[in-house]
């Protein structure tokens, strides 16, 4: 993961969504949910919602598949309230193929207690998952 230019209102809850994004480049989905609340709502793009971290870790198994490698590269995190991150990024996808695709994401991440409520993810993976 590198970081980018702008972080404002850095505390806990920043450093618990770089947190986040690193066990999410491990590619082990189980280290990834870890971090989420038990009836936590994970949404990414266009895909069903998921609801909670066996939610999560049943609707990655597609992804997983397709893809060896992700790496977040953050260019603007922002703590908006106690419980509100967002996060403006480019995010790398390394598919099992060898091919590569950078693109643009911005998340909202809801965090309470420590753990992320909901998470959601505004980017087009449309080109990561074509033939």
């Amino acid at each position: 993961m590198s970081v980018g230019t702008t972080v404002q209102r850095q505390g806990a809850n920043s450093e618990l969504v770089k947190r986040m994004f690193e066990a999410g480049e491990s590619m082990n989905v189980h280290n990834f949910v870890k971090f989420y609340a038990d009836n936590a709502l994970y949404q990414f793009g266009n895909f069903p919602v998921a609801y909670g971290p066996q939610g999560i870790v049943d609707t990655s198994q597609g992804f997983l598949a397709k893809v060896r490698k992700v790496v977040h590269h953050i260019e603007n995190l922002w703590e908006i309230d106690d419980e509100t991150v967002v996060c403006e990024m480019t995010v790398t996808y390394d598919r099992h193929d060898g091919k590569s695709f950078t693109l643009p994401c911005c998340d909202t991440i809801k965090i309470r207690g420590g753990k992320v409520q909901a998470l959601k993810i505004y980017m087009d993976v449309t080109p990561v998952f074509a033939d």
